[in-house]
């Protein structure tokens, strides 16, 4: 191997490297615009066992709480309310 193929290799993985780190550095930006628009929070506020394969969870998503039912592999939506964070202020009561 002579002096300008072993060059030639050499600039060509510099090359490719460069790429690489370009496209990781879009893909970082990229990704970190795109889910910053999501500000929902999931909690799991309880769960409760009803059988071995069946029980009962709370969770909260922004200000709603839902319940669900889990059996096995299924899921069934029982119910979301919406909760309000901060007490109300009854003015007669100040």
């Amino acid at each position: 191997m002579d002096i300008s193929s072993a060059v030639r290799v050499i600039s060509s993985l510099v090359v490719v490297f460069l790429l690489l780190l370009l496209f990781l550095y879009y893909l970082r930006r990229v990704r970190a615009t795109g889910f910053s628009q999501n500000t929902g929070k999931i909690e799991i506020l309880d769960k409760i066992y009803l059988d071995s394969n069946k029980y009962l969870i709370l969770i909260q998503v922004s200000e709603r709480q839902s319940l669900i039912a889990v059996a096995g592999e299924k899921m069934d939506h029982l119910w979301t309310e919406r909760i309000n964070e901060l007490p109300s202020i009854d003015p007669r009561h100040s």
